[in-house]
């Protein structure tokens, strides 16, 4: 995902937390990708918590989210951890602020 120039972080993000909270939970990751077309399983949302939840308190912050999407690399981390956001006002779809071919790969992630 990091070689796709459109592809942040931080819309990434608010996919899930669209009430600007600053995290998100089990029910946002699961409306969130359901509203791209991604329908995971109970099982595999409480797999993706508990991995990316370091603190423990069932909500994901900005930063654990994106370690699930932050490349090991330092190059490549580096270069999409400067990356700022797309969304320049209110979208239709919360993945509109991506180009159709990023919007097939992030769904292809799940």
């Amino acid at each position: 995902m990091t070689m796709k120039s459109d592809f942040n972080l931080f819309d990434v993000f608010a996919m899930f937390d669209i009430d600007n909270r600053g995290w998100c939970s089990i029910n946002d990751l699961r409306e969130g990708l359901s509203a791209i077309g991604v329908y995971p399983t109970s099982e595999e949302l409480e797999l993706f918590m508990t991995r990316y939840d370091k603190n423990g308190d069932r909500m994901l912050r900005f930063n654990e989210l994106c370690d699930a999407f932050t490349a090991h690399d330092p190059y490549y981390a580096n270069m999409l951890n400067k990356r700022s956001s797309n969304n320049r006002m209110k979208t239709y779809r919360r993945d509109d602020c991506f180009y159709p071919e990023t919007n097939i790969e992030l769904r292809n992630l799940w």
